[in-house]
């Protein structure tokens, strides 16, 4: 029935203090590891870009290699050429088998053999897509159609002109030297394209 002595409680209390501060170490420290992984996540974050900038300098210093001729431009002017080729030996093998012989201003096939030729080797080195060869396939596709535009027009001035026949034999001729000109122009718009890089 006596009261308990000022020592027991004071020992009772520290006793349970340290229980308290015992039971409670485990979650300040789960707390104090997920604040600080929660503080070196945005480190880690912040590190991530700078590896894909990193990887996108390397990526952006390799060289790339250019075509020598845009391609869109390339392919016109290469199927340009060997369409007029065609154009010229087609026109000449119908005009062998509709005009006579001796008739002024017929085509002759020993006259297209090298214009064909040039166009035929202008699509070709256009094709390959190679520093050289392209500009000298645009360089070919020139010296063809002033070839074909000397033949045209020489065929168009050995053929009589006729009023009371239009538009008579001198059409073809006539539309040869306006297709020599159109492939000559096309040619020749391409090259500034390879030398300013364009």
């Amino acid at each position: 029935g006596t009261a308990p002595s000022p020592v027991i409680a004071v020992a009772t209390s520290a006793a349970m203090s340290a229980t308290m501060s015992l039971s409670q170490a485990p979650a300040r420290c789960l707390g104090q590891r997920r604040l600080s992984s929660v503080r070196r996540a945005p480190k880690a974050l912040r590190a991530r870009p700078a590896l894909v900038t990193r990887r996108g300098d390397r990526t952006h210093d390799l060289t790339t290699p250019r075509a020598a001729v845009e391609i869109s431009v390339a392919y016109a002017v290469a199927q340009q050429d060997l369409f007029f080729a065609a154009t010229v030996a087609g026109e000449c093998l119908y005009q062998q088998s509709n005009l006579p012989s001796d008739f002024k201003g017929r085509p002759e096939f020993p006259k297209i053999v090298l214009p064909c030729a040039l166009l035929v080797g202008s699509f070709v080195a256009i094709q390959t897509d190679n520093s050289v060869l392209s500009p000298g396939g645009l360089v070919l596709g020139c010296a063809a159609s002033i070839l074909s535009g000397k033949m045209f027009l020489e065929r168009f001035d050995a053929i009589k002109d006729d009023g009371m026949d239009w538009p008579g034999p001198r059409i073809f001729p006539g539309t040869g030297i306006l297709f020599s000109l159109f492939v000559f122009l096309a040619n020749a718009e391409a090259l500034p394209r390879i030398f300013d890089g364009r």
